[in-house]
């Protein structure tokens, strides 16, 4: 039984640069951007669109010509028979792969849509062959579903909607009938026979994270799961019906030395260690936050990760850091298979290399008879090969190296190593007994992880139904299924059935009361009898406007999509459109996606008084359904002000504007504000604000029309838009004003940005109001009073250094000292560091 863990090595290292730029040597101007790889051929995509089919050797086989764009994504059937990649013009294409000389390449292709803007963000092929599936970077996931045409040679292609998500797609993989889709805010398992899917976790995040199925050979010792990369170097263990069992915690233990990839070294060179022994304990190495975009299985055990800096391996089993190595620059793919890893970068280079532990790494250098190169990894690993030696018989091999030490004279490196050989005698000297025992299991691993072994690849169920299923309810709250049972077929309100048209069916079982409700007042009162099948005959020849809305659960934290069709025959258009903001409005609720893109078009088709008036009876129809009436008012100014281009503003009458303002002041209202005890104006303030462009466009449309009272009546109520003020006040060189709203502002961003301006005496007045605001004294920017205030150091960013800093940049040394020397009695002894007088010595 092994004590110890084992310590693995980078090794075998392959550059294929100059193989795979063989067939680019005559074009400077064609540059690799992808890749992929199978058993047989490495395939690379180039900037003309076409693709450059290699052997595994990186001998160039076969050229094959596209003249669709750049290609941006690639992947190789499971088979080999087919490559399917996408390019930059919104195109995917599918190569049936023939090496025959006569046979000309077949390529067809299918454009996703006409804006180029919605690029293929990653593709993925299922086992069988028959299909592979595409998400976009709108967050839609397709599937591709290849057939003969009559029988023959010639190939077709058909795209299927699957999954309609609101984030880019990051990674898609697959086990039989399970799909694991990773987008950027969060990961969906779909059963595709049981047209089933669930979100895994309830913690949204922001960023490119992987997710994938990790299958176990053993289910016993290792059970199968899937793992789903988190923000800060943290993975999430789930199990496959989406729970999450634990989650890994790498940010700690990547604070450890990277490791070096072992090259083949020609002949024995006695400076071998020098180069290749860095001190890397001596170097103090930081914990690491990173985010990975891709998470791959690697052989049987571990789990590989990549950054643009760098790959990673992991032990999920142990949870524990294997080994990183950032010995690649600019890192944009890597694949592992076949106990092989294979990286490329952005300059179009390819490497591989395979991964041994340091014990077996150790062997196979004394097999090549590479005995001085062993040495000095043993030399790297006394403690490793010591312990490694006094439980592993076969260590015994290493002796060679000692006889080659001793025949070199390198006696100073003997004397480092005799310890493990030390292990190693005593091992021989009393293993008798098991050494045979030892042997056979170290040659296993030994050929375990020389070989990668591979697990066969799992074929899908014969059983399982040939359609295509929309799951457009991809955030539905599924019920808890009962113990044993491992499906959620209650779990579906929309299906599209073998590319059907949509069957709507309400699942009032698993609706919240408000969905319920509202559900009942979207369907008229005399239908609500009606089947299903009736109302959808009733409804489908109806334009419809589709919204999907998500409403959160506090029991199952998931949520549901529901599809609502309406007809001008019962409601009117405007009442339609109504309906179908108030549900945006809820999904905007529970989700961080800005929804704007979605109701741009229907707001575009008002004017801005008629838009006012729908918005106001949207609030209605929310108080209605329950929602508090001034949260109700706040939603529908969000999603105006989300849709409004402030400078609009300049040409609305009088009512728009007024109710803008309204809106602005009611989203920015806050209660801890510190105000003047003479007129009440605002003195210290929160200065963050919502829509501030917008408020910025309000201040000096008012200002400039010399409507000071409505600036004022603005500014009463969203203090954060002083910094506006001070600019309007600089402009007109009214210094008085400026100053203080400046320092009572209390960014000193702002202080630095219009000092730019200040003259001399601005900045002695600037220097005095400093000192009474340090005293607890404010300056009123309305009436020009001071006012006491307690603890205004809880409000207050600037300190002395912070304060005299900026100073320094825009005033002289020698007046900069004589204000500090007029006004010293106000400055406490150990406010100013060392730092600024040196500052000022070095200025003159």
């Amino acid at each position: 039984m092994k004590t110890m863990l084992d310590l693995y090595c980078l090794t075998n290292f392959i550059d294929y640069s100059l193989a795979v730029h063989q067939p680019l040597k005559h074009s400077n101007r064609i540059k690799y951007t992808c890749f992929d790889i199978s058993d047989n051929y490495i395939v690379l995509g180039a900037t003309s669109g076409s693709l450059y089919l290699f052997n595994r050797q990186g001998k160039f086989l076969l050229l094959i010509p596209s003249k669709h764009g750049v290609v941006n994504h690639l992947s190789i059937s499971a088979n080999e028979k087919y490559i399917a990649f996408s390019t930059t013009r919104s195109v995917v294409c599918v190569y049936t792969v023939n090496l025959s000389a006569q046979a000309t390449p077949q390529v067809i292709f299918t454009n996703l849509c006409s804006d180029h803007s919605v690029q293929v963000t990653c593709l993925h092929w299922t086992q069988d062959e028959k299909q592979f599936y595409y998400g976009d970077c709108k967050g839609q996931v397709n599937l591709v579903l290849l057939s003969t045409f009559m029988g023959t040679s010639l190939l077709n292609m058909s795209i299927h909607p699957i999954l309609f998500l609101e984030a880019p797609i990051v990674q898609i993989d697959d086990f039989e009938s399970l799909l694991l889709v990773s987008n950027s805010s969060k990961c969906i398992l779909c059963n595709t026979e049981y047209e089933e899917y669930k979100q895994i976790g309830n913690k949204p995040r922001d960023g490119m994270y992987g997710a994938c199925f990790f299958i176990s050979s053993n289910e016993a010792q290792q059970p199968s799961r899937i793992y789903c990369a988190r923000p800060s170097s943290r993975i999430w263990e789930v199990d496959f019906e989406g729970e999450v069992l634990r989650t890994h915690q790498f940010k700690l233990a990547l604070a450890c030395p990277p490791t070096k990839i072992h090259k083949s070294q020609d002949g024995d060179n006695d400076n071998l260690g020098s180069d290749n022994d860095p001190n890397d304990e001596m170097l103090d190495y930081q914990p690491q936050a990173l985010n990975f975009a891709k998470l791959l299985k690697f052989t049987q055990d571990f789990l590989l990760a990549h950054t643009e800096l760098g790959i990673y391996i992991f032990d999920v089993r142990n949870s524990s850091v294997v080994l990183w190595c950032n010995q690649f620059e600019r890192i944009v793919d890597c694949r592992a298979a076949y106990g092989e890893i294979w990286v490329f970068t952005q300059t179009g280079t390819l490497y591989s290399m395979q991964m041994h532990s340091l014990q077996n790494h150790a062997c196979c250098l004394v097999r090549q008879e590479k005995l001085l190169e062993c040495a000095w990894i043993m030399r790297r690993n006394v403690r490793y090969f010591a312990d490694k030696a006094r439980e592993d018989f076969e260590l015994g091999l290493l002796n060679e190296v000692k006889n080659f030490l001793m025949e070199r004279h390198q006696y100073e490196l003997l004397n480092d190593l005799s310890v493990i050989f030390d292990a190693i005698a005593q091992c021989e000297g009393n293993g008798d007994n098991n050494s045979s025992g030892g042997s056979s299991g170290t040659a296993e691993r030994s050929s375990s992880l020389a070989t990668g072994y591979q697990l066969p690849r799992p074929q899908s169920k014969e059983n399982s139904p040939q359609g295509v299923y929309v799951l457009e309810n991809s955030f539905c709250d599924n019920l808890k299924p009962p113990k044993g049972e491992k499906h959620f077929k209650d779990a579906l309100l929309t299906v599209t059935g073998k590319f059907g048209k949509n069957i709507i069916k309400y699942k009032f079982n698993i609706f919240q009361e408000e969905q319920q409700k509202l559900v009942q007042d979207l369907i008229p009162a005399h239908e609500r009898s009606l089947p299903f099948k009736d109302i959808k005959a009733l409804y489908e020849n109806d334009d419809e406007i589709v919204c999907r809305s998500r409403k959160s659960s506090s029991v199952h934290n998931t949520s549901q999509k529901l599809k609502v069709a309406t007809t001008s025959q019962h409601i009117t258009a405007e009442e339609k459109t109504i309906y179908n903001l108030y549900l945006i409005c809820k999904s905007s609720k529970f989700s961080n996606t800005n929804f704007v893109e979605r109701y741009r078009t229907l707001f575009d088709e008002y004017t801005a008084p008629e838009l006012i008036r729908l918005l106001e009876k949207l609030t209605q129809v929310m108080i209605d359904h329950g929602d508090d009436p001034e949260q109700a008012q706040r939603h529908c100014y969000e999603m105006y002000f989300q849709y409004l281009n402030p400078e609009l503003i300049w040409e609305m009458d009088n009512a728009s504007r007024d109710y803008i303002t309204e809106g602005f002041m009611l989203l920015n209202a806050c209660d801890d504000i510190v105000r003047c005890d003479n007129c009440m104006f605002p003195l210290r303030f929160d200065n963050s604000c919502s829509f501030h462009e917008l408020g910025s466009v309000l201040l000096r449309y008012y200002w400039s029309r010399n409507e000071q009272i409505k600036c004022f009546d603005v500014l009463t109520r969203v203090p954060a838009l002083f910094d506006i003020l001070a600019r309007l006040y600089l402009a007109e060189c009214n210094m008085e004003k400026v100053l203080p709203i400046v320092l009572n502002y209390g960014q000193p961003e702002l202080l630095i940005d219009l000092g730019k301006n200040f003259s001399i005496v601005s900045w002695s007045r600037c220097f005095e109001q400093f000192v009474e605001l340090q005293q607890g004294r404010l300056t009123c920017v309305n009436c020009e009073c001071l006012t006491n205030v307690e603890n205004v150091n809880r409000h207050f960013f600037y300190t002395w250094n912070c304060f005299l800093g900026i100073l320094i940049e825009h005033m002289q040394a020698q007046d900069l000292l004589a204000l500090i020397f007029k006004w010293s009695n106000y400055i406490p002894n150990d406010a100013i560091d060392r730092e600024f007088y040196s500052r000022c010595l070095l200025k003159g």
